[in-house]
């Protein structure tokens, strides 16, 4: 048996220790009334597109050209504002670019999700009938709930094409 066995154990178990208290909240910060499984994350109210760039001040933006395929970019992400307090309604930007060989609308599909401490707080997901090519900045608001832990959240937002997808994250602090 090696001389350092007890010192390697005490370490492993100072880890596992470590480990835990970061995956496992504190009580302090389990919203009232119960653990996470009875928590929603927020309302999400109606959205608001509007055209950043038309198609051709978007492909000499992209330098795009049909040949390529359809190009779907989420070129920003952003939160407003950036700390808030609990039941505060927020507002989040999201600028993307869709390009299409063929010049036509096809569908798009925007999904959210909330992460606190690296769990997920829930997801959404809006499905437009058809965008057209062009840049966009789509905005919608979304409130906090009351019972909201303070602290560090990431918002995540996907969009996605039958032709692929694209995704950027941002931050934001409740207070």
């Amino acid at each position: 048996m090696n001389k350092n066995s007890p010192a390697l154990a005490l370490i492993l178990l100072m880890a596992a220790l470590a480990a835990v208290s970061v995956i496992c909240p504190a009580q302090s910060q389990v919203p009232p009334g119960g653990g996470w499984e009875s928590w929603t994350f927020g309302n999400w109210g109606p959205y608001r597109e509007t055209m950043r760039f038309e198609r051709e001040e978007a492909v000499a933006k992209h330098n795009y050209c049909p040949t390529g395929g359809c190009v779907l970019r989420v070129e920003r992400v952003d939160i407003t504002p950036f700390r808030a307090r609990k039941g505060d309604t927020l507002t989040l930007t999201t600028t993307y670019t869709l390009l299409t060989p063929e010049m036509v609308a096809i569908p798009v599909t925007f999904s959210r999700e909330i992460f606190y401490q690296g769990k997920s707080l829930g997801k959404v997901k809006d499905i437009d009938a058809r965008n057209k090519n062009g840049t966009f900045n789509r905005e919608i608001t979304f409130t906090l709930p009351q019972n909201s832990p303070v602290g560090d959240y990431t918002l995540v937002t996907k969009v996605s094409t039958g032709f692929g997808e694209d995704m950027k994250s941002v931050r934001f602090l409740v207070e």
